[in-house]
């Protein structure tokens, strides 16, 4: 099966979890199982969460679907990587990247210049993501 792209940009304010959520299952819902949607929905929601909360920029998020397995990134324009908390049950904050570390099959943290891009791949234990898009600067 071909893989299959959605990008959306999205400023770093209150609006933008839900129009990215709203947007990335709008894309994934013929292309994924529910379970596989629902994740994706809300990892996605605390990447970018995660970027409006720290990174304070503009935000390049992607989606590629192969096989029925999801990898999302969020690139911002911090250079700061996000870290999973130790788990606190008293914290009132601080649980997106431990909600990432629990639906994603795998997910990191790539520096480039001028930021980061943090990624998550959801879906069946078997499925492999597509790789992601390279764009390269034509000479």
């Amino acid at each position: 099966m071909t893989a299959q792209s959605w990008i959306l940009r999205v400023e770093p304010d209150a609006a933008a979890c839900r129009a990215a959520r709203h947007e990335l299952t709008r894309f994934l819902t013929p292309l994924v199982d529910d379970s596989t949607l629902d994740d994706a929905a809300l990892v996605l929601h605390e990447l970018v969460a995660n970027g409006i909360d720290h990174a304070h920029t503009p935000m390049l998020v992607t989606a590629r679907v192969r096989d029925g397995a999801v990898r999302l990134r969020v690139r911002d324009g911090s250079v700061v990587r996000g870290r999973e908390q130790p788990h606190d049950p008293t914290a009132t904050r601080g649980r997106g990247l431990q909600i990432v570390g629990r639906l994603a099959q795998r997910w990191g943290v790539r520096p480039h210049r001028g930021g980061k891009t943090t990624w998550a791949d959801v879906g069946p234990t078997d499925a492999r993501p597509a790789p992601d898009l390279y764009l390269v600067r034509p000479t």
